[in-house]
């Protein structure tokens, strides 16, 4: 076996590594305190390691959150005949993920890597939120077609509105879990009501 093919298995142990050291630095000390250095010292690495794959913390820390975030972002919204529930059952899905503590505080740290990094912003929020947005948006035409919502809405606009509305709740609050969950589905509700068929 070769040198390199040796080292493969080696190589993606210590990106795995990096990653989970990021994670655990951001939610014990927030992103303004995790530096190159610390994650390197943190996983075992050298920093010329962590340099190789990330040119700075921002999208490393993306990467570490969206590598945790990663198992919520393929979702499909079950067709049940009302539109008000499936929307709500997105939510919760999310919820379960984004509502521990410890993920909250990945949620704001990606959102500071975004801040921090304005190139890359852009990115950092689609590859957050673009999954779900879409599955509402497929829910939504679904809605039209079978005339539970009414033609001619902005669906971009309400799928908007939906994951909008839980974001800045989970990001900009320490309410509980009930709590935000209670306040979207009375969003969703209320939109349901505006856009139903007449």
């Amino acid at each position: 076996m070769s040198e390199s093919r040796r080292g493969r298995p080696r190589s993606q142990e210590a990106h795995q590594s990096i990653l989970d050291a990021t994670r655990a630095l951001l939610v014990e000390s927030g992103y303004a305190d995790v530096t190159m250095d610390r994650v390197a010292e943190r996983a075992g690495v050298g920093k010329q390691t962590v340099y190789r794959r990330w040119r700075s913390k921002a999208p490393l820390v993306a990467e570490s959150v969206m590598d945790a975030y990663g198992d919520t972002r393929a979702l499909e919204i079950p067709d049940t005949g009302d539109i008000a529930t499936d929307l709500s059952s997105l939510v919760r899905l999310i919820a379960k993920f984004v509502v521990a503590p410890e993920n909250a505080a990945l949620l704001r740290a990606l959102a500071a890597a975004a801040a921090d990094n304005p190139g890359d912003g852009e990115a950092l929020y689609r590859q957050l939120t673009e999954p779900q947005h879409d599955a509402v948006v497929r829910r939504l035409r679904q809605g039209v077609a079978s005339r539970q919502v009414r033609d001619g809405v902005n669906i971009e606009a309400v799928a908007d509105a939906i994951i909008g509305a839980y974001l800045y709740r989970l990001l900009s609050y320490t309410a509980p879990v009930g709590g935000t969950l209670d306040h979207v589905d009375g969003l969703i509700d209320a939109l349901v009501t505006g856009i139903a068929a007449r």
